[in-house]
């Protein structure tokens, strides 16, 4: 895999891709979500050549029905589909699990649509309930991951 180099971004540099990947038949205003702008939001952009591949944001935000403090939500994870299965999403949610971490977060969860389901599994998120359909965006489960459980210092 080329060194791919992954930074924080801007709310608004994420949507491009955000929505090509995610919202195609989506109005712009659509990829922008509640909490783009809060000032614990965290957007990381993966840069291959200097062209955006990949993004991803982490919310400070539990769980609908919890009030868990240390959880974190993924949200608006997109990789190119051209680099998809390549390690480049690998590489990004890497580098989310670490902010968690470094932030004292304790869960990270996201609604992963049911075709990403087992690239979640591969790093160690579990599901959570049923799979439901999030309506214009398609089927989805509700996922998670507890970083004080996992080996997350190699």
């Amino acid at each position: 895999m080329p060194i791919i180099n992954i930074h924080s971004i801007s709310p608004e540099e994420t949507r491009p891709l955000r929505r090509a990947v995610l919202r195609p038949d989506q109005s712009p205003e659509e990829s922008i979500y509640p909490g783009d702008d809060a000032p614990d939001t965290l957007h990381l952009g993966a840069y291959l050549n200097g062209e955006t591949v990949g993004v991803a944001s982490l919310y400070h935000e539990p769980p609908p029905g919890e009030d868990d403090e240390t959880a974190w939500r993924l949200r608006g994870m997109a990789i190119l589909p051209q680099l998809q299965r390549q390690g480049y999403g690998k590489a990004l949610l890497e580098r989310c699990l670490a902010h968690v971490s470094a932030q004292g977060g304790i869960t990270l969860w996201c609604n992963a649509r049911t075709t990403a389901a087992e690239f979640y599994r591969a790093s160690g998120f579990e599901v959570i309930g049923e799979e439901y359909e999030l309506p214009g965006i398609g089927m989805h489960y509700m996922m998670r991951r507890r970083l004080a459980d996992s080996q997350l210092e190699r």
